[in-house]
């Protein structure tokens, strides 16, 4: 009598050799459990679990060994019953993303008036920008600021522009 190894000839150490491949965050026991489960399946039905599972997502007849044992691809496509249980959604192509808003947190003080008169006519002058005035009280005395916002970075810079070259 010889080793175990020797009694499956010279296939014992292929046959070890998937428990050697398998991952080595699986315990030992599942990993067998597995291909038990394979091992089985296979037998009875001709597939594997994972050529089940494969068959159940697609709706066809799948098996991976299917294109090294028969030459034949992967999954048969020809039309089931199961298959026309699985959706598949068809449709136009999604529209494109909406541009990015820009954002709008800049204000700019275009004037700082001691006469409310002066400051209104500058709101007046400034309203399509969304001016307001506000008040403020700087070393005693009361003065009536005209403040344009909110702008974008390239609005503010425009109008800072525009303010020096007045």
């Amino acid at each position: 009598m010889g080793t175990p190894l020797r009694s499956f000839g010279g296939t014992g150490p292929l046959l070890l050799l998937p428990l050697l491949a398998a991952g080595c965050a699986v315990p030992p026991a599942v990993t067998v459990a597995s291909f038990a489960a394979d091992g089985v399946s296979y037998v009875t039905t001709g597939k594997s679990v994972t050529d089940h599972g494969i068959s159940a997502a697609t709706g066809h007849d799948c098996a991976l060994l299917r294109p090294v044992l028969d030459d034949k691809p992967v999954c048969d496509t020809t039309e089931t019953a199961a298959a026309k249980l699985v959706p598949v959604e068809y449709g136009a192509p999604a529209p494109p993303p909406a541009p990015a808003a820009i954002p709008r947190d800049q204000y700019v003080v275009v004037g700082s008036f001691l006469d409310p008169a002066n400051a209104a006519r500058a709101v007046a002058r400034y309203a399509p920008m969304q001016a307001n005035i506000v008040d403020v009280d700087v070393q005693g005395r009361h003065f009536h600021r005209v403040v344009v916002g909110p702008l974008s970075n390239d609005e503010a810079a425009g109008l800072k522009l525009r303010l020096a070259s007045d």
